[in-house]
């Protein structure tokens, strides 16, 4: 195995999380079969690079796809905000194409089209027909260099590419990057949204760690990436999405004054020891701790005969779901409100998902928050709506509100 950005083999296993199917996979039948693959993470000794070890056929993860940017009332605020930014720090143009690659239900690129502004999606899985619904022109492909070939031949070259949240889910990341490339305009911005792997140590986000993404990063580790292609970081931001994630602007080299927000990052993550293998081996403790600490509390409460239930399922509750061991006898079911999921039951784990509705309904004695990352949001809803019981965050610290 080599490292995905220097192609070192000087690779260390750090955390096995053990097995583990993809983490959208929802069963249609409790008793349907499933592949489950190992969930292992490396650090590169040579770059710092943290990545999985093994990948999940992105086919096997992404066709059939039950989740849509737009479920989400706090991140459609985040994408709009975004496409704000964009719109008005690069001063764009109706005649300027903005292309989003993994563009799932075309949310993000709403927020251009309604400017006028020409926009084209790219998103391989079946939520591509969502968007061609909502009236945003979408490629229903994987990306890659030959399909940025027929993109430029067909709508030219682009003044914006984004990628939110779907870097790290890149298996061709040379033909990807080359494919970025050339449909820039010269003057052009790629931007990224990631989760910031300074973010998942420092709040213990083991939770984002799941197939779909194969690499974690930070922007010491992007720098290096990006300048093999004669691309360069100018800017970049921590931001609140994802549970703490960052912005990276990447250019054509020499285009842009490289900001002062680039050199300030770099130095946080030497400061926190971003690139040292001590570093990770202390997360992973941290990691079985809070496994320990999570089943110690549930184990708890169901010996009190309390009834215990999952807030959300999004792809990450998969990873603390099979990690922590957890089955309908523990939590009984999980509540959603995303109509792809409710009916359905839980990679792995095999929990029912009902309809938000169930929990005002039966109001529980406690609720297990697994969108931990948008908690301040989905608590207030459910307070709103009229739930009374108790509610559980997992992360970083279990806690009980």
């Amino acid at each position: 195995m080599k490292c995905d950005i220097c192609s070192s083999e000087n690779l260390v296993k750090f955390l096995n999380l053990g097995l583990h199917p993809p983490p959208l996979n929802f069963l249609i039948n409790e008793n349907d079969k499933e592949e489950k693959f190992p969930l292992e993470v490396y650090f590169c000794k040579s770059c710092g690079l943290v990545q999985l070890g093994n990948d999940v056929d992105p086919n096997i993860m992404f066709k059939e796809y039950l989740y849509t940017s737009g479920v989400s009332i706090a991140f459609k605020k985040h994408l709009q905000s975004f496409a704000k930014i964009l719109i008005e720090r690069f001063k764009l143009m109706p005649s300027e194409l903005v292309i989003d690659i993994a563009s799932n239900d075309g949310t993000l690129l709403s927020f251009f089209s309604a400017r006028s502004i020409q926009v084209l999606g790219i998103e391989p899985s079946t939520t591509a027909k969502i968007a061609e619904e909502n009236g945003i022109p979408t490629i229903n492909e994987f990306f890659d260099e030959s399909v940025a070939e027929s993109v430029l031949e067909k709508y030219g070259k682009a003044r914006i590419i984004t990628a939110a949240n779907v870097f790290a889910h890149v298996t061709k990341l040379d033909s990807f990057i080359k494919g970025v490339k050339k449909l820039l305009t010269d003057d052009g911005i790629f931007v990224i949204e990631s989760q910031y792997l300074l973010d998942i140590v420092k709040k213990l986000a083991y939770d984002t760690i799941y197939h779909e993404h194969l690499r974690y990063y930070g922007l010491t580790q992007l720098i290096q990436l990006f300048n093999a292609y004669e691309l360069e970081v100018f800017d970049t931001e921590r931001i609140g999405a994802q549970g703490g994630s960052f912005r990276v602007f990447i250019a054509k080299k020499g285009k842009f004054q490289i900001l002062n927000s680039v050199n300030e990052m770099l130095k946080d993550e030497k400061e926190n020891k971003l690139s040292s293998l001590e570093t990770f081996l202390k997360f992973a403790e941290r990691v079985k701790e809070n496994k320990r600490k999570i089943r110690e509390l549930l184990l708890k409460l169901k010996s009190d005969n309390k009834k215990i239930v999952g807030l959300s399922a999004p792809a990450r509750s998969c990873t603390l779901l099979n990690y922590w061991e957890i089955n309908p006898e523990l939590v009984d079911y999980i509540v959603e409100k995303s109509t792809l999921k409710i009916g359905k039951f839980t990679p792995g784990t095999h929990i029912r998902v009902l309809d938000d509705k169930k929990l005002v309904e039966e109001q529980p004695d406690y609720a297990l928050l697994l969108s931990w990352h948008f908690g301040k949001n989905i608590i207030n809803k459910f307070r709103n709506d009229g739930y009374k019981g108790k509610i559980i965050i997992p992360l970083p610290e279990p806690k009980i509100l």
